[in-house]
């Protein structure tokens, strides 16, 4: 645990006093350590930071963490972290790195991992009263992964490698609350999965690879804390066992309340082009995947959103049938969102409450109020934005909204459309008898039957009740037919 805080610290590089231009002294170069290890710890080795010429030279190695472990089979490496530290004035240092870099972790009969980087490059500006990076630009090389995993007498093997990425970042505001953009973009992604026949022999041993061109992440942070954030990984460096954890767990109690919300909200999209996936049925391929997620943070008016679209798929050959070739997806869009719940009051009542002493650190009698807290209405409304299918013979859109709740029957609506009813009639006509396709067809029949024309497209409104009525276009489809 004080390991990871240690890193998630590091990440931030928060700071104190402010500085101007001169040249690197000894007496800087304390400071300067000092600030480190007030987050990095001050267990000898792991902060060194010297002057050279008008910058200063800081490396940080968990080495003397890592050889802290103790349990029998378990071991780990990680390449110290050297950076060059250039002091701007008004408490901004110019950040320069430019090292390889790996990591390993093995614990005997589990996990052994192996990561490699041939070169991380970057630069930046660390800003002391921010707390943070207000400014970043890196690029990675070659980066490598292979990993063993052993479960339950069972090995699976996941390689990948990414021959170039990209990253960049800006943050600007207080340390109490900020706004940043986050960038980044990948180049030749290939991955490969090897997992053992199931032990029943319900399934063979399996073997697939992935590969993508390239790919882009952007998002956009709104009132981020990094300091809050920063020092609650500070605060685990400094109680790196459970026993000093619990005798100030007051103090980390405080430490959490300090850093919420984390951020108000986060907007991010992510794209993936040219996919393949080989697998012992032929190869899979998509020409695009494209992401967006939005996301509030731990505030009263909880909110998510996520969109996929998936465009260009390709089957391998003889996966499906000739007849439903023409059924098979081309393009397919989900938008998808939850609203109407609340995370900062289950969270204060859950903090309010924890106590690590205990098993369960919170009270079972809580539970009920935890729900009541989460969902203050008593249920939560789920949207599903504009989507659709698209096939060569067809078009499907949807879109609608529901509210649903532990004590509360689902009532809302949605409204579907289809183009092609017809021809998707006549693929299921074309089915071999022995597939069944056939008894789908009078239930195709009645849909048409309840439609409604919508220019080129039928169109079904549906709607229910928390009474539980269900309508079609205004009919209730239970009462059809005198039923």
């Amino acid at each position: 645990m004080k390991a990871s805080a240690a890193l998630l610290t590091f990440a931030f590089l928060a700071g104190t006093s402010a500085h101007s231009l001169a040249a690197a002294t000894p007496d800087e170069a304390q400071r300067l350590t000092a600030l480190f290890q007030s987050y990095l710890g001050s267990e000898p080795g792991v902060v060194k930071v010297e002057p050279a010429g008008e910058s200063y030279t800081a490396i940080f190695d968990l080495a003397p963490y890592i050889n802290k472990i103790k349990e029998p089979g378990a071991s780990a490496t990680v390449s110290p972290v050297q950076l060059t530290l250039t002091g701007q004035g008004g408490g901004k240092w110019k950040v320069d790195q430019d090292q390889p870099f790996a990591l390993t972790l093995k614990v005997d009969g589990k996990i052994d991992l192996k990561m490699s980087l041939g070169s991380i490059k970057g630069t930046g500006v660390f800003d002391e009263a921010l707390g943070a990076m207000e400014s970043s630009a890196t690029d990675f090389s070659q980066l490598a992964v292979d990993q063993v995993i052993t479960e339950n007498g069972n090995t699976s093997k996941v390689a990948y490698t990414i021959a170039g990425m990209h990253y960049e970042s800006t943050l600007s505001g207080t340390a109490d609350g900020a706004d940043g953009t986050v960038k980044s973009n990948y180049t030749d992604l290939r991955e490969t999965i090897s997992m053992p026949a199931a032990p029943d022999g319900s399934t063979p041993p399996m073997d697939f690879s992935i590969a993508s061109t390239s790919g882009t992440n952007d998002g956009v942070l709104k009132g981020v804390k990094p300091k809050a954030i920063t020092e609650i990984a500070a605060w685990f460096v400094a109680h790196p066992s459970k026993d000093a954890i619990i005798a100030d767990q007051a103090q980390l109690k405080d430490k959490i309340r300090a850093a919420l919300p984390l951020f108000a909200s986060i907007s991010a999209t992510g794209t993936m082009n040219d996919l393949s996936v080989n697998t012992m049925l032929g190869q899979f391929g998509l020409q695009k995947i494209d992401v967006q997620v939005d996301a509030n943070g731990v505030v009263e008016n909880g909110a998510l959103r996520e969109k996929l679209t998936i465009s260009g798929l390709k089957m391998p050959d003889g996966v499906v049938p000739p007849w439903a070739a023409s059924l098979v997806p081309q393009t397919f869009t989900i938008d998808f969102n939850i609203a109407d719940f609340n995370l900062a009051a289950p969270a204060k009542l859950m903090i309010d409450n924890f106590d690590l002493a205990k098993e369960p650190p919170l009270p079972p009698e809580i539970e009920q109020q935890l729900q009541q807290a989460l969902l203050p209405k008593g249920t939560v409304t789920m949207g599903l934005g504009p989507s659709e299918i698209v096939a060569s013979i067809f078009d499907l859109k949807a879109e609608g909204s529901m509210t649903a709740g532990p004590a509360a029957m689902p009532a809302g609506q949605a409204t579907i459309k289809l183009k092609g009813i017809d021809d998707i009639m006549a693929a299921i006509q074309a089915a071999p008898p022995e597939m069944g396709m056939q008894q789908m067809a009078p239930m195709v029949i009645v849909a048409k039957g309840m439609a409604k024309p919508d220019g080129d497209y039928l169109s079904w409104k549906i709607e229910s009740t928390p009474q539980g009525s269900f309508t079609v276009n205004g009919v209730d489809p239970m009462k059809m037919g005198g039923q």
